[in-house]
């Protein structure tokens, strides 16, 4: 991971905005995996024998985008959980690296080898860990947690590409991480850079419409200050969340695709000193 900057603060109107209590959203799979986990996970008793527990993790390949939100949000909680792994870039032009895993015809990312088994998503792959792995703490991933958790899939991690891709030039600016990856030939980086802002800033209207997200900047601010509202001086209180390190790993992707957004996003309330303080714990 990259050094981390110093917090950013820039004028941005105070919003206020509501989450819904019973958000009426139709659930993929990989989230329905995360929420089955609930009973087990806000058990006392589970949370303690799992702080308590001295079982090694199975490590994971994880394949990935640099600039995804959603692999940002799974490599996060990987690396706080202390789980190893390795990440595989995948090519977002050709996606030539997921060939050989498409035997369930699955071609999304992020996708993670778990001790020779295939899991598909990120909350998949969250919840295999949460459920098999040491947790830093109790709480650490109770209701409330989970619940912003899933807030951070379904409402802030789903507002980050319609904002980064919105014209070409940003939609550019946001693939030039291809430029440093060391395993695509020149040829392979110029192609799924270009070609791959272009299919973006064409996708992006059918995004937003999807999520009923009418402007893309207010948006995106909108969820900021709905996560900042959250934070005493964290999500889990005196100590992170799953759901701090989750919300974290979305911004760090943010930050990845060294935009206009990142600054922005840091200088709504306290959400560029939460950054700072997650940066030393995740």
């Amino acid at each position: 991971h990259s050094p981390l900057p110093a917090a950013h603060r820039t004028t941005t109107p105070h919003i206020h905005i509501l989450l819904p209590t019973s958000p009426k959203r139709s659930m993929s799979l990989s989230r329905l995996s995360l929420l089955s986990q609930r009973s087990l996970l806000r058990s006392p008793s589970f949370l303690a024998s799992r702080s308590l527990s001295s079982s090694s993790p199975a490590p994971c390949t994880l394949y990935h985008y640099t600039i995804c939100p959603f692999c940002c949000k799974t490599k996060s909680i990987l690396t706080h959980l202390s789980i190893p792994y390795t990440t595989v870039e995948v090519n977002p032009l050709t996606k030539s690296q997921l060939k050989p895993l498409e035997d369930d015809g699955y071609k999304k990312v992020p996708i993670a080898l778990i001790g020779g088994s295939k899991v598909n998503g990120s909350s998949s792959i969250i919840s295999e860990y949460l459920s098999s792995s040491p947790l830093p703490r109790p709480g650490y991933a109770d209701e409330d947690a989970l619940r912003w958790l899933d807030w951070c899939d379904s409402h802030l991690a789903v507002r980050i590409y319609p904002a980064l891709t919105k014209d070409f030039s940003s939609s550019l600016q946001a693939f030039s991480y291809l430029d440093a990856v060391p395993t695509f030939t020149p040829f392979e980086k110029a192609s799924a850079k270009y070609v791959g802002a272009l299919a973006m800033v064409m996708a992006s209207g059918k995004i937003a419409k999807k999520y009923n997200i009418t402007d893309v900047d207010l948006s995106l601010l909108e969820a900021a200050q709905t996560w900042e509202e959250q934070l005493q001086p964290f999500q889990g209180g005196d100590e992170p969340s799953v759901a701090d390190v989750g919300v974290y790993g979305v911004f760090k992707g943010l930050e990845n695709a060294k935009g206009e957004w990142f600054d922005k996003v840091m200088g709504v309330g306290n959400v560029g000193e939460w950054y700072g303080r997650m940066g030393e714990i995740a």
